[in-house]
């Protein structure tokens, strides 16, 4: 039989429960998740630009625009080597990480057509994810006029140590959204497939549409309090209404 939009939104209301439940028991189980399991992981970032090469003050044109510009991606490589990965382990012992650990944790970003050098560094703790752009980007500039015989690139926007962001892999309140969220939509899926897969007639009005024809009579649920006499008056069992079903 064909339910309309308003015998789904009856369903839910009477399931009302069930679905409190079971969203509630999500939420709880995230947050326990979350706060246990889960390490927050904090991203710093910074910037470095790469300058034009020219020799001659004011003789910026195109040709040496070009040419800076793809010395990026030479820069970009040279960044993540292990001569620059060893040096910074080596120069900054505080940070506490091996050459191998700092490439890690370090992502080098271009864009085309731009003379920045994007950096970001993922740790636990914010202060040193901060400290591993800071450092290779101080190893990086004091490298490249040895390396390249060039002397054109600056930091643009340090990363700052001060700052207190919020984790980078979502924190506890946005792992409780999603799981908010993706309950409420499986628990709502579950009961509308139940209820679309079963055949049982449960009012006259579904037994009218069904058959075609009105329905006479119907037998109510008689419950024991209605019966108008004490508990131990009663000598019967009051049974539960049986439901007709489509096979």
């Amino acid at each position: 039989m064909e339910k309309t939009i308003l015998d789904y939104i009856q369903l839910i209301q009477k399931k009302l429960w069930l679905i409190l439940v079971f969203v509630l028991i999500s939420c709880t189980t995230t947050y326990y998740v979350s706060r246990t399991f889960v390490k927050p992981v904090y991203a710093a970032s910074g910037q470095l630009i790469v300058n034009y090469i020219s020799q001659t003050q004011g003789s910026n044109n195109l040709n040496e625009v070009n040419v800076s510009l793809n010395l990026i991606q030479s820069y970009k490589e040279i960044i993540l080597s292990p001569k620059i990965m060893n040096e910074v382990a080596a120069n900054y012992p505080e940070l506490g990480l091996t050459a191998g650990q700092i490439a890690q944790k370090l992502e080098v970003k271009t864009s085309d057509k731009s003379q920045i050098i994007n950096l970001r560094a993922e740790d636990g703790d914010y202060t040193k994810a901060a400290g591993i752009v800071n450092a290779v980007s101080a190893t990086f500039i004091k490298a490249v006029p040895s390396l390249m015989n060039l002397n054109n690139v600056k930091l643009l926007t340090p990363a700052d140590t001060g700052h207190k962001p919020e984790p980078a892999n979502s924190g506890v309140v946005m792992n409780m959204l999603i799981s908010f969220f993706v309950s409420l939509m499986v628990v709502l899926g579950a009961i509308v497939f139940l209820e679309s897969i079963n055949s049982t007639l449960r009012t006259e009005k579904e037994a009218e549409q069904l058959i075609g024809v009105p329905v006479i009579a119907s037998v109510p649920m008689i419950r024991r309090k209605q019966l108008g006499h004490k508990p131990e008056q009663v000598t019967g069992r009051v049974e539960e209404p049986s439901y007709a079903v489509l096979k």
